[in-house]
């Protein structure tokens, strides 16, 4: 009974222990409800998962076969529990349960070294080792915990799942293939492990890392690569944003000039023609001359010279497509911040892109607004945009599109929100896509 019950709990614990370290990788990513909600299901289901294994266990007898039946098993519905609460990453989730069987295995391996060296015989074998074994897995377990911690906290770099769809899986399930031929041969073995089992195990994790520490610097090298090339596709927008810029300046500034040049002929003629008494025709010339000055001026939505060029520049592009316009730009303090550049290249993209969709829209219902406000150091950012079309959110929560030569915009705003820290949510709801965004203005160290 002591065997039964011991056993029993050992592997609840165990697949506790397995729950956490899933956990781990995405804690950063979540809501505090999310979390406690997270939780609540996992340490809900423990107690029912140890009395599942314990009436198995007093029914089917607790031997080799029955113990690794429950290990291969038990783990499924602590792991169903992270996909139902954790949205927008199977492949993230598999992923980190191929390298938290890897490491399993290095525990197993562990804990099998330290039993052979440390535990007399009799515990170390027949079925004393069903119960010996996982009590000395735990034990290793909390030993290495602040390890555990960092790594796991650390397994998932921004850049390792983006690209192509079919690579990011391939790569996915990369470590939990490394572990199916061994669990498939390790089903009808003695827990007794040899000295070749033990260094299999420990050559299995090692390529298994050594795997996982080449393709992050791969994933790395080519996300610089890409971050290289973008950087300049966007200095080439920001250049051509301002060349427009200058364009419509110049432009109004003729405009003015040649307006005052002929003030003062129009200004004679009026004057004749009152003296003369031609009240109609004076009339008739005050009001093309009135025409003349109401011409639309260059829109100031603030003072931030290159904020103001990025907005006036794409509203303007949006109001040549027909599409109905607002914005509105509440910064307390005027002039340029050490920000701007970044924000009007991601204000650039973001309306471009809500330009593209609304050209989408039947002609009468496309419509954008802008919403940008600051205090102090705090920015938030609204774009929204009718779209009817159903949207496609990647697992990151952006929009994704398999069109060439888009996406850029995805990748400015990828950036810009890791580089400041930002809070970035898209939704699509009531025939309307919207963009919010909240960050600091303060660039992460």
């Amino acid at each position: 009974m002591i065997l039964t019950f011991g056993t029993a709990a050992s592997i609840t614990l165990i697949q506790l222990i397995g729950a956490y370290l899933r956990y781990l990788p995405f804690e950063a990513r979540l809501l505090p409800e999310e979390r406690g909600r997270l939780w609540r299901y996992i340490l809900s289901w423990a107690p029912v998962a140890f009395t599942i294994y314990a009436a198995y266990f007093y029914h089917a007898g607790c031997d080799v076969i029955t113990f690794k039946r429950v290990q291969y098993v038990g783990w499924i519905p602590f792991f169903l529990f992270s996909l139902v609460v954790i949205r927008h990453g199977a492949m993230r989730h598999v992923f980190v349960l191929g390298m938290q069987t890897l490491w399993l295995f290095m525990l197993h391996t562990i804990s099998s070294v330290l039993i052979l060296v440390l535990l007399p015989p009799t515990l170390g074998a027949g079925d004393n080792r069903i119960l010996s074994q996982p009590i000395v897995y735990i034990c290793c377990f909390f030993l290495l915990l602040p390890l555990e911690q960092r790594f796991f906290r650390n397994l998932l770099p921004p850049y390792l799942f983006t690209g192509s769809r079919l690579a990011a899986w391939c790569f996915a399930i990369l470590p939990i293939g490394i572990c199916v031929t061994p669990f498939v041969l390790l089903l009808d073995r003695p827990m007794m492990n040899t000295t070749t089992d033990m260094m299999l195990h420990f050559i299995r994790f090692l390529w298994g890392l050594i795997l996982y520490k080449y393709t992050l610097y791969a994933g790395e090298r080519a996300a610089q690569i890409q971050s290289g090339r973008h950087t300049n596709e966007l200095l080439s927008q920001q250049l051509q944003a301002l060349e427009s810029h200058a364009t419509m300046l110049q432009s109004r500034a003729e405009d003015v000039q040649r307006a005052r040049h002929d003030l003062r002929h129009y200004n004679r003629l009026l004057a004749s023609l009152l003296d003369a008494g031609e009240v109609e025709k004076a009339r008739a010339l005050i009001e093309a001359q009135d025409r003349e000055l109401l011409a639309r001026p260059i829109a100031a939505y603030c003072e931030s010279p290159i904020l103001n060029a990025a907005l006036t520049v794409y509203m303007q592009l949006a109001k040549k497509e027909g599409i109905r316009t607002s914005c509105e730009v509440d910064i307390e303090t005027g002039g340029s911040r050490s920000g701007d550049n970044d924000l009007a290249i991601l204000l650039s993209n973001v309306i471009e892109n809500a330009v593209i969709a609304s050209r989408k829209q039947p002609v009468g219902e496309r419509e954008i607004r802008v919403s940008l406000a600051c205090t102090e150091r705090e920015y938030a950012l609204v774009v929204e945009n009718r779209y009817d079309a159903p949207v496609a959110f990647g697992d990151d929560g952006l929009p994704t599109t398999t069109e060439r030569g888009h996406g850029t915009g995805m990748v400015s705003l990828r950036n810009f929100s890791q580089k400041y820290g930002a809070e970035v949510i898209f939704e699509q709801r009531d025939g309307w896509v919207r963009l919010l965004m909240y960050w600091s203005g303060i660039e992460k160290t």
